[in-house]
């Protein structure tokens, strides 16, 4: 069997940026122009957490602190079939920068998350119980500290 044919799947890291109060959103500046936390997919060899903080440092110019684990998860995405590795972190600063990638950002509490109808449990991507998840998590870490 050839080798190739056994590496098929496209991985993602994504990162709910979380200061204990409010996530970070960005929206995505090409198709599909929507809102979501930053991240992106890992390149050859990298290492998921390492991938993740260079992820959120050229979308959004933060470093963080990576807390835990919130989910994986393997879906149809928009370019093929993707396995997501998704991350809570808590941001050292809130000085966003934004990349090329992104014409927006906002800083949303779960309340305004919820009202905003943009993560429906229905979603192939994300949705607000995985934001919901992130807090939970954020929480009994920060707790165990």
């Amino acid at each position: 069997m050839n080798q190739s044919a056994l590496h098929t799947h496209r991985v993602a890291v994504i990162g709910y940026v979380f200061d204990g109060e409010r996530f970070l959103l960005l929206k995505r500046a090409t198709r599909p122009e929507l809102w979501a936390p930053p991240g992106g997919r890992l390149q050859v060899e990298e290492d998921p957490k390492q991938g993740l903080l260079r992820e959120i440092a050229e979308e959004t110019g933060l470093n963080v602190r990576i807390i835990a684990p919130v989910d994986t998860w393997f879906h149809p995405w928009y370019e093929g079939m993707l396995l997501s590795i998704d991350f809570v972190v808590h941001p050292l600063s809130h000085s966003v920068q934004l990349s090329s990638e992104h014409s927006a950002y906002r800083w949303m509490t779960l309340e305004e998350i919820e009202a905003s109808g943009w993560f429906p449990e229905t979603s192939i991507g994300f949705k607000v119980s995985d934001f919901k998840r992130a807090v939970q998590i954020y929480r009994c870490f920060q707790s165990a500290q």
